[in-house]
């Protein structure tokens, strides 16, 4: 299982100008190819839709969580279906977490992690730097993980 931050779907989604961008389409390219287990928390869920919802009409934001999840064929976690609170944390564990030097969106998402993914391969995010040694899974950006591939084999 393949864990997704935010900055990785936004790049793809809103913009295909910046450096990075191809090396992000070709990591998420390969995650589907490889029929990769690839997810989403639901912190990171709703920080795409928040700067989505910029440029979206009103009407449309409801449907843009489904939109993702089918355009990037992503798993969400926890599935909403089942725990339809975004932020039920105690905020006692909130700032447990932000005791490793985490702002409140990426507390979030390391508690989601800690609590829904513990056994995730890595945790896929162009902010590396910000997450490596505070989460219970490996921490990638895009580029390192495609490097770790193997390379693929000879089309028939």
């Amino acid at each position: 299982m393949i864990l997704l931050d935010a900055d990785v779907l936004l790049l793809d989604c809103r913009y295909p100008a910046d450096p990075r961008a191809p090396v992000n389409r070709k990591a998420l390219d390969a995650l589907r190819a490889a029929g990769a287990v690839t997810i989403i928390t639901t912190q990171v869920l709703l920080e795409v839709v928040g700067v989505l919802s910029f440029q979206t009409a009103a009407a449309d934001i409801p449907s843009l969580p489904a939109a993702l999840a089918t355009k990037y064929g992503v798993g969400i976690l926890p599935d909403p279906a089942v725990f339809p609170d975004a932020a039920g944390w105690p905020v006692a564990d909130v700032a447990a977490v932000m005791t490793r030097k985490l702002a409140l969106g990426d507390a979030t998402l390391a508690l989601q992690i800690e609590r829904f993914a513990p056994t995730a391969s890595a945790l896929l995010t162009w902010n590396a730097k910000h997450f490596r040694g505070k989460l219970a899974v490996p921490v990638l950006t895009p580029e390192e993980w495609l490097f770790q591939q193997p390379p693929a084999g000879p089309t028939p």
